[in-house]
């Protein structure tokens, strides 16, 4: 039920969203793409204050699909007065519609969606002041408890909540991004969700969801692929990013990143209709190049799907300072006409274009280590 603790006061009407980002990429193309081009793909928040008005008015002039993130604006939506770690303090779905309102007011077509976690309670959605004590448990490796997905009544209320959220957005919401789905840890625990992605779908038929997915770590075990992939259709490769990067950080590893990308590659020429999110990070531009190109050699058609950069979620974490000229270079290789290959028994890699090559080297890491279609 959209009550106004949960929703605010808001009419249950959905307007004519499109059911997959494949369709909201033909309604907003970003300045200096060619036509087709990459689809830019957003996702951000500001803490404790909103976006500034620059910052709206870039939003809507550069993305087609943008997902407000958690705990954003709270000076604006939240009350201050609440407990820290009561959800009213941010009211994070009152932010989302606000911030949507705005977006909207300069461009309608872009699509916004509500972050909504799959793993872990943050306490920071106003119908998480439903939970029970026993839909969750604790873990000292996490920033919030996990969610007990062993609870039918959990499983509900997760569903019933999101849907409410976008139901109650009176239009302004076009769907959900749906987080944490390598954090599914406990054995059963991802059929479940599955059955609960299923259920979002029957009541939201024409709600973009997009899973984050397809996450692979230091040992090279995979996470959140097809087993998610498959219930929503979209899914953001997050940890792509960190393609390039020593394993003695937050890399993996050249031998483990090859294992990942033909893990995607596979994945991707199996589901061309369906889209994948690229991402890749913008401390550098060498490091944005590399993530590019990374992105470039698994998705089945580069001009059907999306990326994304950044250097962190906040606003001001390099989202709207992505290389443009790296987005052109790629658009300017047209379609691919192979597939990845990789040389010998090099990390070397690469895949040809209609206009170039696009090559790889991971054991050169993020600094120099990627070509794309310059040749």
């Amino acid at each position: 039920m959209c009550t106004a603790a949960r929703c605010g006061a808001a009419a249950l009407a959905l307007g004519g969203w499109v059911s997959t980002l494949a369709a909201a990429a033909a309604i907003t193309t970003a300045p200096g793409a060619s036509s087709p081009g990459i689809g830019r793909y957003g996702h951000a928040f500001s803490r404790p204050n909103d976006f500034t008005p620059a910052q709206y008015h870039a939003v809507a002039a550069t993305f087609s699909v943008f997902t407000v993130e958690k705990a954003h604006a709270a000076n604006v939506y939240g009350n201050l007065s609440a407990h820290s770690r009561a959800p009213f303090r941010t009211n994070s779905i009152a932010a989302t519609v606000g911030t949507a309102k705005k977006i909207h007011a300069l461009n309608r077509s872009t699509k916004v969606l509500m972050y909504w976690n799959s793993a872990l309670h943050y306490n920071f959605y106003e119908c998480e002041s439903e939970v029970e004590p026993g839909w969750f448990y604790a873990s000292p490796h996490a920033p919030a408890p996990f969610w007990n997905y062993s609870v039918p009544a959990f499983r509900k209320w997760w569903v019933s909540c999101a849907v409410d959220a976008v139901l109650g957005s009176n239009g302004e919401l076009a769907g959900l991004f749906l987080d944490g789905n390598p954090k599914l840890e406990r054995p059963g625990y991802v059929p479940l969700w599955g059955a609960m992605v299923d259920e979002l779908r029957a009541a939201l038929p024409d709600a973009i969801l997009i899973d984050n997915g397809y996450y692979i770590g230091k040992s090279g075990a995979e996470d959140a692929g097809e087993d998610c992939w498959s219930h929503t259709g979209n899914t953001y490769v997050e940890s792509m990013s960190n393609a390039g990067l020593p394993a003695t950080g937050s890399g993996v590893g050249p031998a483990v990143d090859l294992k990942h990308l033909r893990w995607l590659a596979n994945a991707s020429a199996v589901h061309p209709d369906r889209i994948m999110i690229g991402h890749g990070s913008t401390a550098s531009t060498a490091s944005f190049r590399f993530g590019m190109a990374a992105w470039l050699l698994v998705v089945a058609d580069p001009t059907k799907s999306y990326f994304l950069g950044n250097d962190g979620y906040s606003i001001d974490g390099g989202l709207l300072d992505q290389p443009q000229a790296v987005y052109r270079l790629a658009e300017a290789c047209g379609k691919p006409t192979g597939s990845l290959e990789r040389v010998g028994t090099t990390m070397a890699i690469f895949r040809e274009y209609e206009h170039g090559t696009v090559r790889l080297d991971l054991a050169k890491g993020q600094a120099a280590g990627a070509s794309i279609c310059e040749e």
